[in-house]
């Protein structure tokens, strides 16, 4: 019983620094117009803040507060190990969709989905991916 519960405080305890990592405030210049969901956001640069513990709900916001969003990413997970801080964005033809937000650190990232529409117009375009790096706050 007692080597249940030392793994259950130990689950939780991995589990509640792997939020905290996912719920810290990040800054990024990105240099192109881009898509989030179904709003167009122009180049600038961006505050991304998490709105609940673990990033479930995040706000993203220029700096000049012309332009913001809120977003509900899902965790991915990433087979090529940890990350850096960055943004990932898929490019559709001329289109700069985000797709991906990571911590340094962490092999599980956030993950927003792209309209199926584009994706079908992907078959006539090529499909590529660009990063931007982002600078995270310290907590």
């Amino acid at each position: 019983m007692k080597k249940k519960m030392l793994m259950l405080f130990a689950s939780l305890f991995l589990a509640a620094s792997g939020l905290h990592a996912q719920s810290v405030s990040a800054q990024a210049d990105i240099p192109f117009d881009f898509v989030v969901g179904n709003s167009t956001l122009h180049a600038g640069t961006y505050t991304i803040v998490p709105m609940n513990t673990g990033g479930s709900v995040i706000q993203m916001r220029s700096a000049d507060l012309k332009d913001a969003v809120v977003i509900t990413p899902c965790i991915c997970a990433s087979d090529s190990g940890q990350h850096e801080n960055e943004l990932v964005f898929k490019v559709i033809g001329d289109r700069y969709f985000l797709w991906q937000i990571w911590t340094a650190g962490y092999d599980a990232g956030r993950q927003l989905s792209i309209n199926p529409g584009v994706l079908e117009e992907a078959n006539a375009a090529p499909m590529r991916t660009v990063v931007v790096k982002a600078v995270f706050a310290k907590a």
